[in-house]
């Protein structure tokens, strides 16, 4: 939960301000109009989907082998 929202930028280059107490309105769930959250639905599973489809890299494999044979050994 977002609990304080940075200040805008301050006029002075260089100076850096506290951020302030969040109020209501900008706590407020972002949202995007919906042909924008459209698209960005339809590139996000076509980039998952691509992704889930390739192979699993051997170093992966190798890891998850050691952890499960460590767990099997560290529980009986």
């Amino acid at each position: 939960m977002l609990l304080t929202v940075p200040r805008r930028p301050s006029e002075t280059p260089g100076e850096l301000q506290e951020p302030h107490a969040a109020t209501s309105k900008e706590l407020r769930e972002p949202s995007f109009p919906p042909r924008v959250a459209l698209c960005l639905g339809e590139r996000l599973r076509a980039h998952y989907s691509q992704l889930m489809a390739e192979p699993i890299p051997e170093a992966f494999l190798q890891i998850l082998d050691e952890l499960d044979q460590k767990g099997r050994v560290d529980h009986g």
